[in-house]
């Protein structure tokens, strides 16, 4: 009995064994096939299409990865008006309900994008698209072309192209209050193609298309556009810069920061821009306007008077908005001054002062400069134009340690404060700890043009301005890391790079990017050929 009890145990064990066998993948070739559609009701490329139901079947358990950024329905169908699953979760088959009628003789493309994955690997079904048309025939004719940056050397992913017929109705503002008629998008690359087109004459532009809605939002995205209109069929590969524009200013409800200060937010160009106080105060009244560093806002510095309210006027050429601000108490600024560097001084850098508050008045009297011999070395200060920095300028040499010393009174605040006694000890390094990048230009016959040294962020180290191919382009005394060359065609002559407007159709300034970066190693010299292409 007990042998026959064993036997029992044993042969059961060893069929749960087997079983579990057979669930266990043994191996073999990792899978790198794709989703395979194998049906599709109605079938693709039907015409005279009225269902309400689509139902797109595949070989295998898919997926929708990050579908609502590569999604794109083409011409657009208000989202509410349609529903796509599975959202969540793996199925055999995408399903498409549409909740209205369709208009008649439309060419439709539900473009997928590289969103359909299937379950198990996540391989990718690449730009797996749906086309119908509510009429006798499907649309088959396309652009394509690429969208890129008009200032930074990275492009953007997923950038919408738009395309609107040119008919009796257009109108330029079309782009900011209509949908376009057909949509494309250049996903994780800067290619786009829009297809099943009808022949025609379009208005071609390009967004940044932040909120989805195929408008444009001048205060939030960039637009890019083809100067001309296209006509389609075209062969022409179309290539757009994309750009934020200048915005038309405009100034928020002020409020008070701090007892001698009211900032006034706003968005666009402040060039033009004063703000005026209506209130009459005795002759003692003084105030300043400075502009924050690291936002939109316009500060009113003031002092010497007391009130219930004041009223402004802020004036941006014939445009004038008025304000009232109410007393509040607010605690008096304090100064403060923060040096803009701690311990190293580039030997192309000058030494300067940050400051919170605008500085008035600097007394070279009550500073002294020395060096590491105790030496006392001459130098001019100034303050920046901005109000807030003071700079010191003197001849810095290399392997060298100086001495920065302020007495009290040095330096003096609009609100009639004055420094500490304070001292700042900072030192500078060996030229041959830096390098050098010499460039010269090759084929350029468009000057000035402005030369621009790069981070690989993208930020704005040094610039050169050239005049003529023989004015020499050297930037020295550079810390050892990775650069790029950004060079902007300067056409209006500002010394600086202007943006363009999709109103005006005026383009933006011509950026060229170098295509390598630029590896700068200590007491090294870089030589490269500054071709603008």
């Amino acid at each position: 009995m007990k042998n026959f009890k064993f036997l029992f145990v044993f042969i059961s064990l060893l069929f749960f064994t087997q079983c579990a066998k057979r669930g266990i993948p043994e191996g073999g070739p990792k899978d790198e096939d794709p989703p395979i559609l194998i049906n599709a009701i109605p079938e693709e490329n039907s015409v005279n299409f009225k269902e309400k139901r689509i139902r797109l079947f595949f070989d295998e358990y898919i997926r929708l990865k990050d579908f609502r950024k590569q999604l794109v329905v083409s011409p657009p169908i208000e989202k509410s008006l349609y529903s796509i699953s599975p959202q969540s979760g793996a199925s055999k088959y995408i399903q498409i309900d549409i909740n209205e009628t369709l208009p008649k003789n439309t060419t439709y493309v539900f473009n997928f994008g590289q969103s359909v994955v299937d379950n198990n690997e996540g391989n990718i079904l690449p730009y797996f698209k749906y086309v119908f048309s509510t009429g006798d025939y499907i649309d088959s004719l396309k652009i394509s072309g690429n969208i890129k940056n008009a200032y930074k050397r990275e492009p953007d992913n997923f950038i919408t192209a738009l395309l609107y017929p040119v008919n009796e109705s257009y109108t330029d503002s079309i782009v900011y209050n209509k949908l376009p008629t057909y949509i494309g998008s250049t996903l994780d690359s800067t290619y786009f193609e829009i297809s099943n087109l009808k022949k025609g004459k379009y208005l071609l532009i390009a967004l940044n298309d932040f909120n989805n809605n195929y408008k444009f939002d001048p205060g939030i995205e960039e637009i890019g556009f083809i100067k001309d209109f296209i006509e389609v069929p075209s062969s022409k590969e179309l290539n757009i810069k994309l750009f934020k524009e200048e915005l038309i200013f405009k100034s928020f409800k002020p409020f008070i920061e701090t007892k001698n200060k009211i900032s006034f937010g706003f968005k666009g160009n402040y060039d033009n821009v004063d703000i005026e106080l209506l209130d009459s105060f005795s002759n003692n009244f003084r105030s300043t306007i400075t502009k924050n560093k690291e936002t939109d806002t316009l500060n009113y510095w003031f002092k010497n008077i007391k009130y219930d309210s004041l009223h402004f006027v802020v004036k941006n050429n014939n445009d004038k908005d008025f304000f009232t601000v109410k007393y509040k108490e607010k605690e008096k600024d304090s100064l403060i001054l923060t040096p803009s560097e701690n311990s190293t001084l580039n030997l192309n850098d000058k030494f300067k002062l940050y400051s919170n508050i605008p500085i008035e008045h600097i007394n070279n009297d009550f500073i002294s400069l020395l060096n590491n011999d105790s030496i006392s070395i001459p130098f001019d200060s100034k303050i920046d134009n901005n109000k807030f920095d003071v700079i010191f300028d003197f001849e810095v040499l290399p392997n060298d340690k100086y001495i920065l010393s302020l007495l009290p009174s040095a330096i003096n605040d609009f609100l009639g404060s004055t420094n500490d006694t304070i001292s700042y000890e900072f030192s500078t390094k060996s030229r041959s700890d830096y390098g050098t990048i010499k460039l010269k230009v090759q084929n350029e016959k468009s000057f000035p043009i402005i030369v621009q040294l790069t981070d690989t962020e993208g930020k704005v180290l040094r610039e050169k301005i050239l005049y003529s191919i023989s004015d020499p382009c050297v930037f020295k005394n550079l810390t050892p890391s990775k650069y790029f060359i950004r060079t902007i065609i300067d056409e209006n002559k500002n010394k600086k790079w202007d943006t363009g407007s999709f109103l005006k159709k005026t383009e933006p300034e011509k950026t060229f990017h170098s295509d390598e970066e630029l590896d700068v190693r200590a007491n090294w010299i870089l030589e490269e050929k500054l071709i603008i292409s």
